[in-house]
C-alpha cells in the first residue's frame, strides 16, 4: 500500500522530498534518474563535466569535492570513469544535473539494506548526541541509536561513547525515509546468552574467586570461573578512567575477582576487579589538600576543561576558566594535549562526590596585578576607541586588555542618546583612570575628568535676580530651554512665561532672549529662569 501511494503521488505530481525523488528514479531504471557510469571530459573552477552516454553531457558542482575544512579535494581526472546520479536536464545551461554524492548515498543504502535483510552486524562511528540517544555514522549515512539500545545497563554517560567505532545490528530500516535504528544492546545480550548456556554452580556475593580472562569487549571482561562465566563491567575493572578494559587485563590472564552480585533467576554473575585494590579516594584528604601543587597527566579533554590523573590514580578537573588568566579563550585544546604531563594547584577536594578541582593559572602570575599597578587612579592615557556600546565605550590599554569609559563619564555637558553620536571605532581619545574594580578585574576611565566641571563654578558667573541673555535651544510642552554658554542651559518654565509672549515675540529655536535668574542648583546642573519681571 505504501509503495502504491508513493507511485500515485509521483504520477499526480504531488510534493515529494528530494530523497523520495532520488529513490523513485532509482527504482524505475527505465527513466532518467538512475545511477550511471560517466566519463569525465572537462574540469573547470565551477563544474566537472561528464559524458553519461547517448551523446548526453552533464555537470557536477565543484562544491561536492570540497572537504570539511574548506579545501578543494578533486581526486578525479579527465578521462576517468565515475558513478553519477542523473538528475533533470537544465535548459538554462544546456546540461544534465549530475551528482556523485547522491550516487554514493544510494550505493551505501543498498549495502545497509543487505545487512538488515541478512540480520548481520554493521560497524559505525558514534558522532554526536541527540534527544534520547546517539547519532551513528554508517559510512556517510546517519542512523539513530536509542539510549535504551546502547547497553544492557541503563546508560546516562553518552559522552563516553562519542568517537567510538562499534558493531551494531539494524532493528529498523526504512529506505524511503532513510530511517535507520540500531541496537548495540542486542549484540551484548546475544553474547551473554551464549555464556549462560554454561553450567552455573553456587556462588555467594562477596566471595573472592579465581578465574581466567575469556573475552574482552569494549563494555567489559568475561571471566571463566570454572563451571560458569562472570562479567566484569568496564566500570568495575579499574578505579581510574580507562577507555578499554584491555588497558588493564589481557586474554588468558589468571586473576582474582570479587562476586558483586549473583542473580539466580537471570543466571547473571557480576564481578569486580577493582574492588580487590584500595579505592584511591579513601583518605584522599590525608594525601592532598587545597593549595598543594601536584603532578599529573592529561587523560581526557572536553569542551569545558581537561581531566588529569594524579600519581595515585585520583582524577581531577581543570576547568577552562582555570587554564589561563585570559578569559577570552574558550578551547581547552589551546592549552593542553592528551597525554601531556602537567603541574597544577589543588583548588578544592570533595571526597563524597569524588571531585577534585585543579588550576594551572594559579601557578602563574596574574597579569591583572601588573596592569592595575601600571594604571593607578589618576593616570592619563592616550588611546583609541576599540568598541562602542549603549552604556559607553571600551578603549585599548594593553594587548588583550581593555579599559571602559561609561557614557556618564564622557562629557560634563553633552548628553547623547548613544555614544556613537560622539565617537566611532579607532577614534583617538585621551582619558584618565578614575577607578579600579579588583573583583571584576576592570579599569574605568573618564574623559570629562580631564576638564573642570563648568557647573562647579556656575555660582561665580550667575547670581539670583540677575538678568542674563541667551539663545533658545529647545521648546517643549513644559517650557523653553535657553543656552547661556557652552554646556550651561537654563529652563524658563511655562509658569514663568507671560501669556502669549512666545507668539507675540515670534520666539523660536535660535532666538536671543533676556531672562531673570530665579534659581541655581549646581549639584543637579539646573538654572531656573523667568520672563515675568523682564520688560
Amino acid at each position: 500500500m505504501a509503495q502504491k501511494n508513493f507511485k500515485e503521488r509521483i504520477n499526480a505530481g504531488g510534493e515529494l522530498s528530494e530523497f523520495e525523488l532520488l529513490l523513485a528514479s532509482y527504482d524505475n531504471l527505465s527513466n532518467p534518474g538512475l545511477i550511471r557510469k560517466g566519463r569525465i571530459i572537462n574540469i573547470d573552477d565551477k563544474f566537472i563535466y561528464v559524458n553519461v552516454g547517448d551523446k548526453s553531457d552533464g555537470i557536477i558542482s565543484i562544491e561536492e569535492f570540497i572537504s570539511e575544512d574548506g579545501q578543494l579535494n578533486i581526486e578525479v581526472t579527465v578521462g576517468e570513469t565515475i558513478d553519477v546520479f542523473v538528475g533533470q536536464y537544465d535548459d538554462r545551461i544546456g546540461y544534465l544535473r549530475l551528482s556523485k554524492e547522491k550516487a554514493q548515498s544510494l550505493s551505501i543504502l543498498d549495502d545497509i539494506e543487505a545487512v538488515y535483510n541478512e540480520g548481520g552486524t554493521i560497524k559505525g562511528t558514534i558522532v554526536s548526541k541527540t534527544k534520547g540517544g546517539l547519532i551513528v555514522d554508517l559510512n556517510g549515512v546517519t542512523a539513530f541509536l536509542p539510549g535504551s539500545q546502547i547497553d544492557i545497563k541503563l546508560t546516562k554517560d553518552f559522552d563516553s561513547y562519542l568517537g567510538k567505532t562499534l558493531d551494531f545490528v539494524i532493528i529498523n530500516f526504512n529506505k524511503r525515509t532513510c530511517n535507520i535504528i540500531l541496537s548495540r544492546r542486542k549484540i551484548i545480550e546475544d553474547d551473554l546468552k551464549k555464556i549462560r548456556e554454561n553450567v552455573i554452580t553456587e556462588v555467594n556475593e562477596g566471595d573472592i574467586i579465581e578465574g581466567i580472562v575469556k573475552n574482552i569487549t569494549d563494555y567489559g571482561v568475561f571471566v571463566d570461573l570454572g563451571g560458569m562465566d562472570g562479567l566484569i563491567y568496564i566500570t568495575d575493572v579499574s578505579w581510574k578512567r580507562i577507555s578499554h578494559p584491555s588497558e588493564v587485563l589481557n586474554l588468558g590472564e589468571k586473576i582474582k575477582v570479587k562476586v558483586i552480585k549473583y542473580d539466580k533467576e537471570k543466571n547473571r554473575v557480576s564481578l569486580g576487579y577493582k574492588q580487590l585494590f584500595p579505592d584511591p579516594w579513601e583518605n584522599v584528604t590525608e594525601r592532598h589538600k587545597a593549595g598543594d601543587i601536584v603532578d599529573g597527566v592529561i587523560i581526557n579533554i572536553t569542551d569545558y576543561g581537561a581531566f588529569v590523573e594524579l600519581n595515585d590514580d585520583v582524577e581531577g578537573l581543570i576547568h577552562i576558566s582555570e587554564m589561563a588568566w585570559d578569559k577570552k579563550q574558550s578551547d581547552p585544546k589551546l592549552f593542553v594535549t592528551k597525554g601531556e604531563k602537567i603541574k597544577a594547584a589543588i583548588i578544592s577536594i570533595e571526597p563524597e562526590t569524588r571531585k577534585m578541582s585543579l588550576s594551572m593559572k594559579q601557578l602563574t602570575e596574574n597579569p591583572w596585578d601588573s596592569i592595575k599597578n601600571k594604571y593607578p587612579v589618576g593616570t592619563i592615557v592616550d588611546t583609541k576607541v576599540k568598541n562602542i556600546f549603549e552604556f559607553g565605550v571600551s578603549v585599548e590599554l594593553e594587548d588583550n586588555f581593555d579599559g571602559f569609559i561609561k557614557q556618564s563619564d564622557i562629557s560634563w555637558t553633552k548628553r547623547p542618546k548613544h555614544p556613537q553620536e560622539i565617537y566611532k571605532k579607532n577614534d583617538a581619545v585621551k582619558a584618565a583612570v578614575i577607578s579600579i574594580d579588583d573583583e571584576r578585574q576592570r579599569i574605568y576611565l573618564g574623559i570629562k575628568q580631564l576638564t573642570e566641571n563648568p557647573w562647579k563654578t556656575v555660582n561665580e558667573r550667575y547670581s539670583m535676580g540677575s538678568k542674563v541673555e541667551g539663545k533658545i535651544s529647545n521648546i517643549t510642552e513644559f517650557g523653553v530651554f535657553v543656552c547661556l554658554e557652552e554646556g550651561i542651559e537654563g529652563l524658563i518654565h511655562n509658569s514663568k512665561i507671560p501669556e502669549n509672549f512666545i507668539e507675540e515675540n515670534n520666539i523660536k529655536i535660535g532666538s536671543n532672549i533676556v531672562s531673570e535668574v530665579i534659581s541655581i542648583e549646581p549639584e543637579d546642573q539646573k538654572i531656573g529662569l523667568s520672563l515675568v519681571n523682564v520688560s
